[in-house]
This record gives C-alpha cells, sequence and structure tokens, in this order.
C-alpha cells in the first residue's frame, strides 16, 4: 500500500485505498432496508486483512448500522489509535428515528453528532468529520464555522463535505478563507467506472482546489461485479440508483466491458472496478481515494489486489466508451470553442485552473 497527503492544502497522510465499514455491525443500516453487516469476529479479520496490507484510512458515521460500525471501529483500532486516519460523519443520525433537531446540517446536530461519535470510537478526536449529505437549509456559514469550532476544540482535525454539489463546496471554500476558518480539507462523492457524474463539475473542482475527494462505492453498490437483483444480489443496496432510474443499458454495457477485461486479465470484474478508479488517481493532481469494502476478509483480499493490477491504454479506452458517458454543457461546448479561443500548441497547466 502506497501513501499520499489527502489534497494539496494539507499534510495528512492516507494509504491509496479507504477501508469503509458500512457492513461493520449487525444493524440495519438505512430505515432496515440495507443488509446487515458482520460482527465483531468477521469484522475483525476484515480490519485485520486491510491493517496487515498497509491501510491506514478507515470511513465510517454515525449511521452505519446504527451506530454499531463506529463502536466497532473504536474496538478495533484500541491502542493502535494514532496510526490510523479516521473519519467519520454526520447529518443522518444514528437511529434513523432521530427528530428534526438532531438531523441535518445544522450546529446543534453537528455538535450533538461529534460527541456520540467520540464516545462511540472511544477516542478524543477524529482526523476527519465530513458531512454525510447537505440539508439545502443549513447556511453553508453555519456549517464552516461548526467545523472550524471543532477543529479549534481538538475534537476534529480536518474538516469536509460529503455529497455536496460542487458549487457550495467552492463558495465555501473561499468563505472558509476569508475568515481565517479551518479549511475543507477534503469531500465525498460516488465515483467509479459504472458513475462518473463526479467527473462533469465535482473531481475538477477538487482538482483545482486541492481538495481531497474520497470515492463512495467504487464499484457501484456491486453492481459492476454481477451482485445485483437476479445475479444473487441485494436489491435494498442500490436503492439510490433505483431512485434514478438505473440501471440503465448503458450501465449493463459498462458492466460488461469490465467482465470482458477482467477475463483478458485474468482478473475478478471488483479488482477492475477498483483499478480504473486507482488508475486515474495516480494521475490526479489531488488525492482521489476509493473507499473500499467487504462482507469477507477473503474478498477484501482478492479485491486488495487491484493495487497490483495494471490496466493498459486499451483496457482503460474499452472501459471509458463502453457506456457511453459524456461530460456534456458546457465542457463539449468549451471543447469545440479551443481552436477559436486558444492556440492549439499552448502549453497547458499541469495542475487545472481554478
Amino acid at each position: 500500500m502506497k501513501y499520499r497527503t489527502f489534497g494539496r492544502n494539507n499534510g495528512l497522510r492516507v494509504s491509496e485505498l479507504a477501508l469503509g465499514t458500512g457492513l461493520l455491525g449487525t444493524h440495519e443500516g438505512i430505515n432496515g432496508l440495507s443488509r446487515p453487516g458482520e460482527g465483531i469476529e468477521d469484522a475483525r479479520a476484515v480490519f485485520e486483512t486491510y491493517a496487515q496490507a498497509g491501510g491506514n484510512f478507515i470511513d465510517t458515521a454515525e449511521g452505519y448500522q446504527g451506530g454499531e460500525s463506529e463502536r466497532l471501529v473504536g474496538e478495533l483500532i484500541g491502542k493502535d489509535r494514532e496510526d490510523f486516519v479516521i473519519a467519520s460523519k454526520y447529518s443522518v443520525g444514528s437511529t434513523r428515528t432521530e427528530g428534526h433537531a438532531r438531523v441535518g446540517n445544522s450546529r446543534k446536530a453537528m455538535m450533538a453528532a461529534i460527541d456520540g461519535t467520540l464516545r462511540r470510537l472511544k477516542t478524543d478526536y477524529v482526523d476527519l468529520y465530513w458531512l454525510h449529505a447537505h440539508d439545502a437549509v443549513t447556511p453553508i456559514e453555519e456549517i464552516l464555522r461548526g467545523l472550524d469550532d471543532l477543529v479549534r476544540a481538538g475534537k476534529v482535525r480536518y474538516g469536509g463535505l460529503g455529497n455536496f454539489p460542487a458549487w457550495r463546496v467552492s463558495r465555501g471554500q473561499a468563505i472558509a478563507e476569508q475568515h481565517g476558518w479551518a479549511p475543507i480539507a477534503a469531500i465525498t462523492s460516488e465515483y467509479g467506472v459504472a458513475e462518473r457524474d463526479a467527473e462533469r463539475e465535482i473531481i475538477p473542482m477538487a482538482e483545482a482546489l486541492g481538495i481531497g475527494f474520497g470515492a463512495w462505492s467504487p464499484l457501484s453498490s456491486g453492481f459492476i461485479t454481477g451482485t445485483y437483483p437476479g445475479t444473487g444480489g441485494d436489491e435494498a443496496r442500490l436503492l439510490h440508483w433505483s431512485a434514478n432510474n438505473r440501471p440503465t443499458p448503458a450501465d449493463f454495457a459498462v458492466r460488461d466491458a469490465v467482465a470482458k477485461v477482467a477475463e483478458r486479465l485474468g482478473a475478478t470484474p471488483a479488482q477492475v472496478g477498483l483499478a480504473w478508479v486507482l488508475h486515474r488517481a495516480r494521475r490526479s493532481p489531488t488525492a482521489l481515494v476509493p473507499i473500499t469494502s467487504a462482507p469477507t476478509a477473503e474478498a477484501l483480499a482478492s479485491n486488495l489486489q487491484s493495487l497490483e493490477l495494471t490496466l493498459s491504454d486499451q483496457d482503460m479506452a474499452e472501459l471509458d466508451t463502453a457506456g457511453g458517458f459524456t461530460l456534456g454543457e458546457p465542457h463539449v461546448h468549451n471543447r469545440e470553442g479551443e481552436k477559436y479561443v486558444t492556440a492549439s500548441d499552448l502549453i497547458r497547466p499541469a495542475i487545472p485552473v481554478a
């Protein structure tokens, strides 16, 4: 496992693959619809497999398995706390039954959530604390000032935003700079070979501003591996897809392309899916870290082999074009207009211009 700073505006060193812990625990995570995860012994096996491979970046949340994920993470890390980077989130509550005052992005919800998270993790601080999702009503100034207060109090080392639109993040970063508040160190969004919407605005913004990017569900909840309803999957794992009328024929085309490349390389579809994100991460001017998980230690050990898998230009081209993904407007318009507004031999900056 190699390491990187989590973006250009901080010195936090994280491994190139993060361990997602949404499956650590035996509660049903999202309104009783997501499947229960692992108990302590299975969780320990998964954790030790990751740690022995050199992984140090653990991603959890108060809402994972009704808070049990955080409790298990705290138990598993134990006396080795300082060797790990722990990220956790708030916004949705821990039991999913809290009242209005306890959920959302408000300062009140934030302060209550962090204290509960620290108790469950049995630690004095979390390294990275990010919002799980934006509520569209809490002003960004309230969020940033709250995170800044947590950083100054020593309960949080770095603050971040999860699943926020790019315009709110970039505006928030400017406001933080203006007031001298703790900067937005990292953001998180779904990203993988079958879900590339982040390439339109989120990732270009992160690269330009030097913000770390955590790519959750890089395997699309197992979709590209074949674990989908009718093929042995769990329908609840893809609830956020079904809400967007997915999977589509394009999604299945991507899954087929992943399977084809995997067969050619003697790899698994999961390894190819993770290798695709890692390939892009190694060419990004900011930190782009896939957050992966697995139901068993054996499955995780197999996924970790993606770190040694090299995708050729042909492999990447096949995967990139399989679903017909395009950046859309205004990107296409601007690219077509380049010949009118820039010289064809102009050397562009290595880091995108903010």
